[in-house]
């Protein structure tokens, strides 16, 4: 009778003893999960410097103690003198100004004329406050879709135009400068308003190499949260914006006017009426707004980044509406650089971001697209100029 006390007694030890480090196992998970998942933070902090791989085919990128990157190769034939205005109601056109074209939309936008600071100016703060996304979603959404975006043609020249300010592609070689100005006027209206956006896909692995450009995109990419996206669109959706700059060497090349001379370019910032249904349904409307040039329709793709989505519930995941996913801290917290001459962010964890997306080989493969990579002149050059040249 002694046995057999002792032996249930062993067993119930046994089983308490298994029960207490399931519990303890438990309690470490929770733990690891909460420090795995931190509150994001857009804008500086010293809670994350993540380590930079060194590449010996390219310079390395380095944090510093503010969490700012240091300058790829920047472009500086250009002056970058700039002037953004938005444009509320159409007046007599003054001297140097474009006449404005008619609003999209008629809800009325406040009047009000602020000079974008220079690129080399201080930057205006970003908010630190965390994105909220918890009460974003649409659970109503607007159906049938309908496709809000619409493009020319489905070809890779005809896909990167809006069809409402389209008249015809435009060329290879000007076809960058034209880019140029979309992302610069994009990037000093967004600082000069305090709207948090950083680059993303193609744009930021064009930052990742020299801080320009690829030469063979033609388009353009940018992420914001979805809670500055919900600002975009209560304050600025269907807002017109005039860009004052002067001519640079290259465009006087193009036969686009005399170095120096000061030119004017107009940009909508058109936010989509899907933008706070945050599924893909369809597939119509994964791009959630544009800015777009309105004298060629070629635009920046705008796209926000939630917590929330339907389909996972995810914590410490943040998705679009075309499934692209990021952990919390490969974005957060935003890093500050330039790109193409004008202040821009990037994302905290670049690499691993790019890497994901696009494989190793795009951090080192020097020839893509029919170009090769200078390191010389830190440029992406066509590679039949490159034979000719050798």
């Amino acid at each position: 009778m002694l046995s057999e006390l002792t032996a249930e007694r062993r067993q119930a030890t046994t089983a308490s003893t298994r029960r207490r480090i399931f519990t303890l196992l438990m309690t470490l998970t929770l733990i690891l999960s909460s420090l795995a998942n931190p509150v994001p933070i857009e804008g500086h902090s010293n809670l994350l410097k993540p380590p930079v791989k060194q590449n010996n085919n390219k310079p390395a990128v380095k944090a510093n103690d503010n969490d700012s990157i240091t300058k790829p190769k920047a472009i500086t034939n250009a002056s970058v003198r700039t002037l953004l205005n938005p444009i509320a109601n159409a007046r007599p056109a003054a001297a140097g100004h474009l006449r404005p074209l008619s609003r999209p939309s008629s809800r009325k936008v406040k009047s009000k004329q602020v000079a974008a600071a220079p690129a080399k100016s201080e930057p205006q703060p970003i908010p630190a406050a965390a994105p909220v996304e918890t009460n974003t979603t649409n659970t109503d959404p607007l159906l049938p879709e309908h496709k809000y975006f619409h493009e020319p043609g489905y070809t890779e020249e005809l896909s990167h135009y809006d069809s409402r300010f389209f008249a015809s592609p435009i060329p290879y070689d000007p076809h960058i400068v034209h880019l140029r100005h979309l992302i610069r006027s994009y990037l000093l209206m967004t600082s000069s308003r305090s709207l948090t956006t950083w680059l993303a896909h193609g744009t930021l692995l064009g930052w990742y190499w020299n801080g320009a450009i690829m030469p063979w995109d033609y388009d353009l990419d940018v992420q914001v949260s979805n809670s500055t996206l919900g600002v975009m669109a209560a304050e600025w959706n269907g807002t017109t914006f005039e860009y004052v700059y002067a001519l640079s060497e290259q465009e006087e090349k193009e036969g686009l006017g005399h170095r120096g001379e000061v030119n004017v370019k107009k940009y909508m910032l058109d936010v989509n009426p899907y933008w706070s249904q945050r599924t893909m349904l369809e597939g119509l409307n994964i791009i959630d707004a544009r800015w777009i040039d309105m004298k060629n329709g070629m635009y920046v793709d705008i796209t926000g980044l939630s917590e929330d989505r339907l389909e996972t519930k995810a914590k410490g995941v943040w998705t679009d509406k075309n499934y692209h996913g990021y952990g919390t801290r490969q974005i957060w917290p935003l890093r500050k650089t330039e790109f193409e001459g004008v202040e821009a962010w990037v994302p905290s964890d670049v690499e691993g971001v790019l890497e994901e997306e696009y494989g190793e080989r795009s951090l080192t493969a020097e020839e893509w697209a029919g170009h090769h990579f200078d390191h010389g002149r830190k440029e992406w050059v066509k590679t039949e100029l490159v034979k000719k040249g050798s």
